[in-house]
């Protein structure tokens, strides 16, 4: 069987696996007891058989021969039929199996032991088969004892079922308990690292339990430490760099203004500003890394009429169509960063944004859609990078560094979501922002 049709939990793989071996053990154990009482049943059987055997022959040997046919019929036989024979009916079978030597010793002397049909060992026959055996007494008289089919083993007692059943569903509690035991960490710290990616500031995972999963927790713990002093001192880095480098550029702007050749004034001053965006953007797409913002419920409705109208008022067309079902809960001013790229992308390379909004229970779409050019297909996959521009109708004449859509691509995978770009099929492209509406999503 293939491990891709067993389910995904390894809690779930574990019990199954674990559930099944305590089935074949059980199942052998039940198989094994079955097969010694089947032996101990047929032993007892013959023993109880060479018993009679030994009974009836040893009355019929003290009976004079003439008598021995009246002395028959008033002895018990039981399911046994016991008859005289004459020499020319006895079985030609050749003696074998342990009934005669059970008989020789209970009688004291060697008797000859022949078995009737395929008879052999015991005197056992299975199916519908008769069983029997002929035997000869002293003095050359031929006695032959033939009975009815063999009888089944004996089911089980009840109480041995009762104790097998119990047995194992206490076994099985026991082993899920186990499993779960062994499991729960990995869980913990599968949850701890997803909540790391959208939390710096998570708890700490509890050191406890036994020395693996303590080590695993204490080496998270020290990562999660490491990362959380790295993004700290990048922020101090960036904010250093926004003001070190704003302090020459102001004073490069003054002293462009002093320069007397008015166009290369202007180159000047158009370079000044190309740089001045540049660092804003990055400094920007660094800011938008971190998730420092804390998470409230926000009206997305009441976020998209209000960027809306922002961008009617600077003459930009924008729509609206759907509505979210509910507030969503994530980090206000990340979203709108993420929602006002996808808007300002849209017009600036479509001429108008169509925003169209999807929601349920697990996840809130929000599509801004334009009519322009859209994108080359093999170029989706890489827009988003940071700083990566197709080399079509997206170039540096429209102004930007490349990090619009990565900005917005970060923020969505900070909410535990994604943004997905596809060209329409009447032209233009669709961003979807998806974000996920499970419990603790964008904690």
């Amino acid at each position: 069987m293939s491990w891709r049709a067993w389910p995904s939990s390894l809690f779930v793989r574990m019990a199954l696996i674990l559930l099944l071996g305590l089935l074949v053990a059980q199942g052998l154990s039940f198989w094994l007891q079955w097969g010694e009482r089947a032996t101990v049943v047929s032993q007892a059987r013959g023993q109880n058989f060479a018993d009679r055997m030994a009974e009836v022959v040893r009355a019929l040997e003290a009976t004079a021969p003439a008598e021995r046919s009246a002395a028959l019929a008033t002895m018990p036989h039981g399911d046994w039929q016991v008859t005289l024979i004459t020499e020319d009916q006895v079985s030609q079978n050749p003696p074998r199996g342990a009934i005669g030597a059970m008989l020789s010793a209970r009688l004291g002397s060697a008797r000859e032991v022949r078995p009737l049909g395929g008879a052999a060992g015991m005197g056992m026959m299975h199916g519908n088969m008769p069983r029997g055996f002929d035997v000869r007494l002293q003095g050359g008289q031929w006695l032959r004892f033939s009975g009815a089919r063999q009888l089944d083993t004996p089911a089980l007692p009840r109480d041995l079922i009762l104790r097998l059943a119990v047995t194992l569903m206490i076994v099985t509690a026991v082993a899920m308990l186990a499993v779960r035991q062994a499991t729960q960490p990995l869980k913990q710290l599968a949850q701890a690292a997803d909540t790391l990616g959208r939390d710096l500031d998570a708890p700490a995972l509890a050191e406890e339990g036994p020395t693996e999963t303590r080590r695993a927790a204490q080496a998270f713990n020290r990562m999660q430490a490491r990362i959380k002093r790295l993004v700290n001192e990048r922020s101090r880095a960036l904010a250093a760099v926004s003001h070190d480098l704003r302090t020459p550029l102001t004073r490069l702007r003054l002293r462009a203004e002093l320069v007397d050749d008015e166009t290369l004034r202007d180159q000047m001053a158009a370079d000044l500003d190309d740089m001045a965006a540049m660092i804003d953007a990055t400094l920007d797409y660094l800011r938008g890394l971190q998730a420092s913002e804390a998470v409230r419920p926000i009206d997305i409705n009441a976020l998209l009429a209000s960027m809306s109208e922002d961008a009617l008022a600077l003459g930009r067309p924008t729509s609206i169509q759907g509505q979210a079902l509910a507030p969503y809960t994530g980090r206000l001013l990340a979203l709108r960063r993420a929602l006002q790229n996808l808007i300002d992308n849209a017009i600036k390379y479509g001429a108008c944004a169509h925003l169209r909004v999807e929601d349920d229970a697990n996840e809130l779409r929000i599509m801004v859609e334009d009519e322009g050019p859209g994108i080359e297909p093999h170029e989706l996959a890489r827009v988003t990078e940071p700083y990566y521009r197709p080399d079509a109708s997206r170039s540096s004449a429209t102004g930007g560094v490349g990090l619009g859509l990565s900005i917005a691509k970060d923020i969505a995978l900070l909410h535990g979501g994604d943004l997905v770009l596809v060209n329409r099929a009447q032209g233009g492209l669709c961003a979807t922002l998806k974000l996920p509406r499970l419990a603790g999503a964008a904690a």
